[in-house]
């Protein structure tokens, strides 16, 4: 009993010693000394802290419009309505096959009120766009319709996701309060996922997975089983 309580006297007293010779060591050059206070003073000030949350992906929606005008009674599409449609796609830079809303004045709900004047329209809108790679159908929403067109117009909505870049800057605080290095804790890959990111959208909600062949997984299975598994194609890597 009496040579373990000597035990922990011996071992506090070190400790007080280093501690001592930490804090203040006379062979140590000022610059040295400087260094070594302020580690201490991290050390000692410091207090824990729970680490904050990885800085959430943020996501704006942006809404392109664009109107496309016909004569009084052609449902034709002229070449200031191609010079419309390309300056829209370039404001707005949609992926390619996204779907492009397209409205008419007044409700314009539904093909079963439309005269066929305004249906023909719509189908030379359609092919131009379809021609450049993207698919069209009139809006469903009063956010994507072109509000107040004007008669023989037919309006052109791009609705498009952009990640919003979370804000890195960590402001320190002055002396002699330490500074901090944890504010911003996970900022960088949630700023590289959000420049990286092929479709913003997909940072709010996921995609569906597509149906999953289990036949074809499970014939390939039965090849292994059986030991008859494909060979590799073989291919050439030397240089021509």
């Amino acid at each position: 009993m009496l040579r373990n309580k000597k035990t922990k006297l011996t071992a506090c007293f070190c400790l007080v010693l280093a501690s001592a010779a930490c804090a203040g060591d006379p062979e140590r050059s000022p610059e040295a000394q400087a260094v070594a206070d302020a580690i201490n003073v991290v050390f000692y000030n410091g207090k824990w802290q729970q680490v904050p949350a990885t800085p959430a992906n943020q996501v704006e929606t942006i809404i392109f419009e664009q109107r496309v005008a016909f004569g009084d009674t052609t449902p034709l599409l002229d070449r200031s309505g191609h010079i419309a449609i390309d300056r829209l796609l370039k404001e707005a830079g949609p992926q390619p096959g996204s779907m492009i809303a397209l409205s008419i004045g007044g409700n314009g709900r539904g093909t079963t009120a439309i005269d066929r004047l305004t249906l023909q329209r719509l189908e030379a809108v359609r092919i131009a766009l379809a021609d450049r790679g993207f698919a069209s159908e009139l809006a469903t929403s009063e956010v994507a319709r072109v509000a107040a067109l004007d008669e023989g117009e037919i309006g052109l909505t791009v609705t498009k996701v952009m990640a919003i870049l979370p804000d890195c800057d960590q402001p320190q605080p002055l002396e002699p309060n330490p500074p901090s290095f944890d504010a911003g804790f996970g900022c960088a890959n949630a700023n590289n996922l959000s420049v990286m990111v092929a479709n913003p959208s997909d940072l709010v909600t996921g995609r569906e997975l597509e149906p999953a062949d289990g036949e074809a997984a499970s014939l390939s299975i039965k090849r292994y089983r059986v030991h008859e598994i494909e060979p590799l194609a073989e291919e050439d890597t030397k240089s021509k």
